[in-house]
């Protein structure tokens, strides 16, 4: 009995030893594996690692294909390219002509032609009525997702780099500057100041709910057209009346947003409303925003702009025949100048000017009809703005002052009150693309096809841009006239927005006030065809 479990304990033994030689065999195993791959890794490193300088500086760049990597955080990159083609009539004269009785005297006129008091020369449009290429946006975004509750954003545009030759679209003549004669000076107070920032600012959301706050540079509130994305408007320029508001300016925002139209997206609601607070931008209500925006800039007074706006859609149901409806208004009100007591005749940064309480306005109306009449769309808004008159000085000939120089000599009016602009502006549209022709149309021949991809629009526009010193207080009032335009358009999609072709054709329709204030009727219709990408 003992012998034999003598050998049962020998057996076990021996298993028990066979099995750790092999469990040990196995871990060896492993180890030998796995430096293995460590060391064929070391080499394939040592293979496409960079030698030299040349090689070290360029690896880390991006290639065709490449993934875009930060340190931290989600990088977004967008943009936006806008090629224009532009042929204006060629009408030489300029929108102001001499008049027998159009009230100029020694301290009002803006050029005394030949040494006498009181002969003016017409307004030369020799610099205005050009056909040209033109790059109108090259728009640059970035924006950052650095936490699920932070990001910041940055749009720069290299085409707002300083120009002098580039003037606004005849909607928005370039004559805004007041009594301006471009005999004198055809570049006098229509210099671009180079504002290549446009938005830079970072944005706080998903805390406090319904609610998220933006602090920097961007568009204050304002109305439908001036905040929406250049990229994705149906025209190739902004209306008059909401061109005044496509300004930018520093301060902070609160946004809230109720009864999302998309349960996936809750800040699309159907009540929304935004108040900020800002430095107030420069420029008035009779100044192209674009030409003389402020941009990045310190306040010119102590006082804050007070902006908001608040929209509302009532119905939302795109397979409904009542659509899609928005409507909006916005205000902002705040102070311009800050009187200091010095000579007013050489102002500095508007600090020399009276302060003037301002307001800027707006309302608006966006429908889109849904089902059978999906496609059409229809666009309405109302501005008006209450602004102090920019002070701007006026070159005169030097020699009829008397002063025996080659040199001009400035002039102005000498207490001008604030003014009131408004105008308004109603656009509609038919795109193919969404209409119940849309499947029909896309699989039909060349021209069916063609005609899916395109929309028509057409829009109606009239602003008070035009100003005069009134008749009876020529220092002290001033009158405004209004500027009509018709605008067909035609737009055709490669890939949406994304890629699009745009031809418009505007019909330019200014006052006539031959008689009291030499003004005439300029052959100044335009053709614009514009070519974009967006990514």
């Amino acid at each position: 009995m003992v012998r034999v479990t003598s050998i049962l304990i020998c057996v076990a033994l021996l298993t028990f030893a066979g099995a750790s030689r092999a469990a040990t065999s196995v871990d060896d195993l492993k180890r030998e594996v796995e430096k293995l791959r460590k060391d064929l890794a070391q080499k394939q490193e040592g293979k496409g690692a960079p030698i030299g300088k040349v090689d070290e500086a360029v690896s880390g760049k991006y290639g065709p294909n490449a993934p875009v990597k930060t340190k931290n955080g989600k990088l977004q990159i967008g943009g936006l390219v806008q090629v224009w083609y532009q042929s204006v009539q060629n009408d030489h004269k300029g929108l102001f002509i001499p008049a027998a009785n159009n009230n100029l005297d020694n301290t009002d006129i803006a050029y005394l032609g030949n040494g006498t008091v009181g002969a003016t020369l017409p307004e030369s449009n020799e610099t205005h009525d050009n056909d040209t290429f033109r790059i109108r946006r090259t728009e640059l975004r970035f924006t950052l997702d650095i936490h699920e509750n932070v990001l910041a954003h940055v749009m720069l545009d290299p085409t707002r780099e300083s120009n002098v030759t580039y003037l606004p679209l005849p909607t928005f003549p370039s004559h805004n500057a007041r009594f301006m004669n471009p005999v004198a000076n055809p570049t006098f107070g229509s210099a671009i100041r180079p504002q290549l920032l446009q938005d830079a600012y970072i944005n706080y959301h998903d805390v406090v709910p319904h609610h998220d706050f933006t602090i920097g540079q961007f568009k204050p509130p304002s109305g439908e057209e001036a905040w929406r994305n250049s990229g994705q408007l149906e025209f190739v320029e902004r209306a008059m009346v909401t061109g005044i508001n496509n300004v930018r300016d520093i301060g902070a925002m609160v946004h809230g947003t109720w009864l999302p139209t998309n349960p996936d997206n809750p800040m699309t609601g159907r009540v929304q409303y935004w108040f900020g607070v800002f430095n107030g931008p420069d420029g008035t209500v009779l100044t192209d925003p674009e030409i003389n925006e402020g941009g990045n800039r310190s306040d010119d007074n102590d006082a804050k702009d007070f902006a908001w706006r608040i929209a509302v859609r009532p119905v939302w149901n795109p397979d409904k025949w009542y659509g899609r409806l928005e409507l909006g208004y916005h205000r902002t009100d705040g102070y311009r100048g800050e009187s200091s007591g010095i000579d007013r005749d050489t102002p500095l940064n508007a600090i020399n000017e009276p302060q003037t309480a301002i307001n800027r306005q707006g309302a608006w109306v966006w429908f889109r009809p849904g089902a059978e009449v999906k496609g059409w769309w229809l666009r309405g808004e109302w501005g008006s703005g209450h602004d102090r008159y920019s002070f701007h000085q006026q070159p005169v000939n030097a020699l009829a002052t008397g002063n025996g120089s080659n040199d001009y000599d400035y002039l102005q009016q000498l207490n001008p009150t604030p003014v009131t602009a408004s105008g308004w502006y109603f656009g509609t549209g038919y795109k193919m693309s969404e209409t119940i022709f849309a499947e029909h149309l896309k699989a039909g021949n060349a021209f069916e096809r063609a005609l899916h991809n395109m929309e028509f629009a057409f829009r109606y526009e009239a602003y008070q841009n035009i100003a005069t010193e009134d008749l009876v207080l020529s220092d002290r009032h001033t009158d405004l006239f209004k500027t009509q335009a018709y605008t067909a358009g035609l737009n055709y999609y490669l890939k949406g927005h994304d890629i699009k072709l745009q031809a418009n054709y505007i019909w330019v329709d200014e006052p006539q006030s031959r008689e009291a204030r030499g003004i005439r009727e300029m052959k100044n219709n335009v053709f614009v065809v514009a070519f974009q990408v967006m990514f």
